[in-house]
Parts: C-alpha cells; sequence; structure tokens
C-alpha cells in the first residue's frame, strides 16, 4: 500500500523531534529560521548554532506498506514490511551526489519511517516516537545503482534490510532510531569542530565541488558560484549551505553539537 502521509509530514515530525531533544543531550540544529527568526539580527543563526558541532545532512524518504503474501520480497521476512524507492540514475544523479558526499567525510543517511499510516504517525507524533521508529540508511552501503533499473530498499520493524533491484542484497549497517543515538555521540565527537564562517565556508566549498564533476547544470552552477561570492556573514553562509543541501541534494542539513 501506498504511505498514507506526505513526505513533508514525516521529515517535520522528525525535525521537530530532533530539535527539541530526543537524540538526549545531544543538541540537533536543523538549518532553516522561522519568518521570525528571519527578521532577527543574524537570521537567527548566531544564537541557536552550538559552539562546536558535526553536519549531518538527512533526506526523508516514505515507504510503500507490503501486508500481501505474495509481495515480491515477501520470503525475505515472512511478515509485513516496507519498500522504500530511490530516485533512478536515469532521472537523476541525486543518489551518487549523496554518495560522494558521504566520501568527502560528512555524515548522510536516508530515513524512512518503520510504518505507512497517517493513524501511526499521529500516534507516534503525539508521543514523540516518529524518529525512534523510523530507519536510517547510508547511500554509500546502497551503493550505485545502474541506470536503467529501479532500485529500492525493503525492511522491516527488524535489523534485517536489503538493497533490491534484480537480485536482493543484504544490507547490514542500517540503523534503528532507537539506536542512532549512540552512532551520532560517536561521529559529534570524532567530527566535532567549532561552528563558525570557515564550518559553513568548507560545507559549500564541498557541495559546490561535487556538484561541479557530477552534474552537467552548468549555468545554475555559474550563477551559484557567483551567490558564493557574494555572502559573508555566518547566517548567510548557514542559509547557503543549506540551500545547496536541499535544491541539489534533496537533503536537510543538521548541526549536531554537544
Amino acid at each position: 500500500m501506498d504511505p498514507l502521509f506526505s513526505e513533508f509530514s514525516y521529515g517535520y515530525t522528525v525535525t521537530e523531534e530532533l530539535a527539541t531533544g530526543v537524540l538526549g543531550f545531544q543538541k540537533v540544529r536543523p538549518l532553516f529560521p522561522t519568518q521570525y527568526q528571519e527578521a532577527q539580527p543574524g537570521g537567527g543563526y548566531d544564537v541557536n548554532l552550538p559552539y562546536s558541532g558535526a553536519p549531518m545532512y538527512l533526506q526523508f524518504k516514505r515507504a510503500d506498506g507490503m501486508i500481501r503474501t505474495n509481495a515480491k520480497e515477501y520470503h525475505l521476512f515472512n511478515d509485513t514490511y516496507y519498500r522504500m524507492h530511490l530516485m533512478p540514475p536515469r532521472y537523476s544523479p541525486q543518489h551518487e551526489l549523496l554518495i560522494h558526499l558521504k566520501a568527502s567525510g560528512n555524515d548522510v543517511y536516508y530515513i524512512t519511517p518503520e510504518f505507512y499510516t497517517d493513524e501511526e504517525l499521529a500516534s507516534y507524533y503525539d508521543n514523540r516516537t516518529v524518529f525512534f521508529n523510523s530507519r536510517t540508511f547510508s547511500p554509500s552501503e546502497i551503493g550505485h545503482l545502474s541506470y536503467d533499473e529501479d532500485h529500492y530498499v525493503v525492511y522491516n520493524n527488524s535489523p534485517i534490510a536489503w538493497i533490491c533491484s534484480e537480485e536482493p542484497r543484504r544490507l547490514e549497517k542500517s540503523i534503528r532510531g532507537r539506536d542512532f543515538s549512540e552512532q551520532i555521540i560517536v561521529t559529534t565527537r570524532q567530527k566535532s569542530r567549532r561552528v563558525d564562517e570557515s564550518f559553513f565556508d568548507k560545507l559549500i566549498d564541498t557541495s559546490i565541488n561535487i556538484l561541479e564533476k557530477k552534474t552537467m547544470i552548468v549555468d545554475t552552477l555559474k550563477q551559484t558560484s557567483v551567490r558564493r561570492k557574494e555572502i559573508d556573514t555566518l547566517s548567510e553562509k548557514a542559509i547557503f549551505a543549506n540551500f545547496l543541501s536541499r535544491a541539489y541534494f534533496g537533503c536537510e542539513l543538521f548541526i549536531v553539537g554537544e
């Protein structure tokens, strides 16, 4: 069955939980200001950003609920499972871009729910457990996708997951939301640095370098490079880094700090 809620609704609930402390003492700051924050000096960023932290990119995905026993991959689980579709390379280079973003030293994940009904979303939202009932996948573990085939990830409420095209391949490193905090704590301590202008300069330059090498949108990139030269303040650089994340990589950019 198709998911019964929008990708926006799912992403909103996950973002709200992360921003309000679902990972315990970890401070997870999304980089999109409210209209009120935008009107304040610095756009609200210089107030809300942690002193030090590490970037994390999340792409929100919905999943189909596969409830019938004759579903193609039912034999892999012998139970209800979920199917998260990936953007085929013939339509978009986005998955490849995420692999290169990860290879540049960033934490990059697809995040998708372990449920598909709007009733479940509402219940988990009320209990602040949407994130805990989600699953994260690394684009690099999924690997490169062939151009012509359709690709998707299947999983259920256990650690089991597979990437499927012609033949399923087991994924060993997916992380359930309830186990994600330990992973982020380790990552933050290893990669944490001061969140200042140079922090966002590095994110911006990395994104633009990947785009220049891996895409053909030359005119758009020329405009982006011009805009890059016009930004100076911390808030402008934070906004621009998130613009690149959203517009080209399909991700929300978060800063994870202690």
